[in-house]
């Protein structure tokens, strides 16, 4: 599933409130207390700003939210330009490409702002596995994405990792798909698991007040489930970005297991 595919057309215009909307918008509260007094939408430079106080703080490498650029912008003398498309310029240049007024990428600006290190993995993935398929002198690109970038296209856009104890995440990897969801349940319950939503799309359709879609789900264990929701999402970055490091972690659409946010709970 690509990019562009997730896209809605909104109907809800800027809306400072926005995460009154949906109890799963609880991992991004700190970027909905910093819009709050926002009358509009925010701007890049806003961005830039709302990453620093919150990524920067955390020793994340430095970020720039910029503008798209023209198609021919991205070809010299004919050729495939990498470091000026969507992750190289991320990898390559430190630069977000990102559109103003447009509940996708200030959905995505709030990810990488509160996910810097997973984010920052996910697109040095993405940006390898492109390099790896388009030559130095290519003068387009591929039909189609490979495996693993559309493995990595989903979770980017509609994933959510259950973070949970080590025991409770062995369990739930060795529980069929299809399976998984009651336990889940009981987990969460017992305080054993909670879900993190991480793909920006996700949330793009919670503002809208839509079905979310079932995008991809990570397992990831951590020693001890952090009690307070700030450093929850701080070791769930962090485990994160360490799991994306793994080839064979999201290496096919068939490692994303689907889950649906509307089958749990948020308050737990």
């Amino acid at each position: 599933m690509v990019r562009a595919a997730m896209a809605l057309t909104h109907r809800v215009g800027w809306d400072n409130q926005f995460a009154q909307r949906n109890a799963w918008f609880w991992p991004l509260r700190a970027a909905a207390e910093h819009f709050a007094s926002f009358t509009d939408w925010p701007t890049l430079a806003d961005y830039e700003a709302f990453y620093q106080k919150l990524a920067g703080s955390r020793g994340a490498l430095p970020l720039r939210f910029a503008a798209n650029v023209r198609r021919e912008d991205k070809r010299a003398q004919g050729r495939v330009v990498l470091e000026e498309l969507y992750d190289g310029r991320i990898v390559k240049r430190g630069e977000v490409p990102t559109r103003e007024r447009e509940w996708h990428d200030f959905f995505n600006v709030a990810c990488f702002a509160i996910f810097p290190l997973a984010k920052r993995a996910l697109h040095t993935r993405q940006f390898a596995a492109l390099s790896g398929v388009v030559g130095e002198n290519a003068t387009q690109l591929p039909n189609a994405r490979t495996r693993e970038q559309d493995a990595l296209t989903l979770f980017d856009e509609g994933g959510a990792v259950v973070a949970a104890e080590p025991e409770a995440a062995a369990k739930l990897a060795n529980t069929p798909p299809a399976e998984r969801t009651p336990l889940l349940l009981q987990l969460t319950s017992a305080g054993r698991a909670r879900v993190v939503p991480f793909g920006h799309a996700l949330f793009e359709h919670m503002v809208e007040g839509l079905r979310c879609p079932g995008g991809c789900t990570q397992i990831i264990a951590l020693p001890r489930l952090p009690s307070g929701d700030a450093a929850l999402l701080k070791a769930v970055d962090a485990a994160l970005a360490s799991a994306l490091q793994d080839p064979e972690r999201l290496s096919s659409p068939r490692d994303c297991a689907h889950l649906r946010l509307q089958d749990l709970r948020a308050d737990v």
